[in-house]
């Protein structure tokens, strides 16, 4: 049975009980590891009316009282233990950071807390007194918290982790969800990141991982071996067999990798001590890192994208920006086409980026001209040339997340940039050729693709004579797409 309800459901069922005289209870708290002192807890509140309604922090909620690794069970696991006890009657979950909005709302009998307040020491006494709730201490003795019982498994275990998953910029970015949902899970473990020189600008943003392992190239086998630890564990996202076989030479006690349906390169198997079973290749690449977890017994599927761009970072970008004549505050919208690419097959056409450009300009929009090397930068010239649209300065990663991170679009094919993008949360139009728009491209649901689907679709080709997935791609329609995700964000 289904005990979640809105606070306007609640209060509509609370004011058909008052009128049969029913005593309503309201119980809060964040239940994030759920034990014994819990069940005494609720146990006591319910013997203090005939109705408990139990107010439930959300993760976001949580996290912001709890700190970094927490909550450990998340809110639809937590809802769902929490409505299977007999003695809870109602759930409701709030974000606030106290309950008073609930007590006001709620206006109950009595407001009980645990035997870790006294009546002079509840925060909302006073609130509750408003409302006219009496207050109670119930659940008897003070037991262990949920922190010493974090603490406790986390020193029993003394595991260490090493994540492996070497390069591009773009597959780094993807795989951060993972490091996030281990760390949140594995609060106290020890994490390592081995990746090839490049990736490591981006693992310098990352807040939580223990050690960057830079592996170089012709040192890598005598390097890996400073990551052994005895109760080592390696968790290969590459699919590589360079990347399995530094799992093995990590003396890893288990190396855990994909199916070998999954792997690029199959023979890495005979690497692992365990894989997990098929993923199809068709859903979102972060998903099929996050599932690499369940051989860890973690179920994770939120997005979480770790990233701190530094300060300086972002000063030194605002100040390119000022001066090409653009500033946030006199309300103009920063749209950022980004048209490089490495692959050839990726990048659309000069000239239809350059009409795309003309019909995006507007006295409240102010495009841009994003590129990364040589070889981009003369492409990103001749669509200036034709467009009249201004180039960013030489940027490096950093500064390039910390651009994105000040646009208000960006349309971009299958790149670093759309990646980064979207693990800011920056609204996206990713453009698709040869890759796959479900398994590479955008995941908000806002977020656009302009794809067209062909025979020869996925077919991850970096050179082609025929690029008909690129040619379908018309400017009208990738028009038609930025404008209606700039509505969607409120950009328009």
């Amino acid at each position: 049975m289904n005990k979640l309800y809105t606070l306007v459901q609640l209060q509509s069922i609370l004011g058909e009980a008052r009128k049969s005289g029913r005593r309503i209870v309201l119980a809060n708290g964040c239940f994030d590891l759920i034990h014994v002192g819990h069940v005494r807890y609720l146990k006591g509140a319910k013997e203090n009316g005939d109705i408990l309604v139990l107010a439930l922090n959300s993760d976001q909620s949580i996290k912001k009282l709890k700190g970094p690794g927490r909550p450990i069970l998340f809110q639809e696991e937590r809802v769902e233990v929490l409505g299977s006890f007999a003695c809870v009657d109602y759930l409701v979950v709030f974000d606030e950071l106290n309950v008073e909005k609930i007590l006001e709302s709620v206006r109950p009998d009595v407001h009980v807390k645990g035997s870790d307040y006294s009546q002079e020491t509840v925060p909302e006494k006073d609130t509750a007194r408003r409302v006219g709730a009496a207050v109670a201490i119930v659940g008897g003795p003070k037991v262990q918290n949920t922190r010493d019982i974090i603490r406790a498994i986390a020193e029993g275990a003394k595991e260490d982790y090493l994540l492996i998953r070497l390069s591009s910029l773009g597959d780094i970015i993807h795989t951060l969800p993972a490091f996030s949902a281990l760390r949140r899970h594995r609060p106290e473990a020890r994490i390592t990141w081995a990746v090839q020189p490049p990736g490591k600008i981006i693992l310098d943003l990352v807040p939580g991982l223990d050690r960057i392992l830079v592996l170089d190239k012709g040192r890598w086998p005598s390097q890996i071996r400073t990551a052994k630890s005895k109760n080592l564990i390696a968790l290969d996202f590459q699919g590589l067999v360079k990347s399995a076989l530094i799992a093995r030479l990590s003396g890893a006690r288990r190396r855990i990798g994909f199916d070998r349906s999954n792997l690029k390169e199959s023979l890495a198997r005979l690497f692992y001590t365990e894989t997990m079973g098929h993923v199809p290749e068709t859903g979102q690449v972060i998903s099929k890192n996050l599932q690499l977890l369940t051989r860890l017994g973690i179920w994770e599927r939120a997005y979480d994208f770790p990233l701190a761009i530094p300060e300086e970072a972002a000063a030194r970008v605002r100040s390119a920006l000022a001066q090409l004549g653009f500033r946030k505050e006199k309300g103009r919208k920063l749209i950022i086409a980004n048209v490089g690419a490495a692959w050839e097959t990726k990048r659309w056409f000069p000239d239809r980026w350059a009409a795309f450009l003309e019909k995006m300009k507007a006295d409240d929009r102010f495009p841009l001209l994003l590129w990364g090397n040589k070889e981009e930068k003369r492409l990103a010239e001749e669509i200036g040339r034709m467009s009249g649209v201004r180039l960013a300065p030489f940027l490096g990663v950093v500064e390039v997340m910390a651009l994105l991170r000040e646009a208000d679009l960006l349309v971009s094919g299958d790149t670093f940039a759309l990646q980064a993008a979207c693990a800011l949360s920056v609204p996206v139009v990713g453009l698709f050729g040869p890759t796959n728009p479900k398994r590479n491209g955008p995941f908000a649901q806002r977020d656009s693709v302009v794809h067209h689907e062909l025979p020869c679709s996925s077919c991850y080709r970096r050179t082609c004579s025929h690029p008909e997935c690129l040619k379908l791609i018309r400017v009208e329609e990738v028009v038609e797409a930025a404008l209606a995700r700039l509505r969607s964000a409120g950009r328009a």
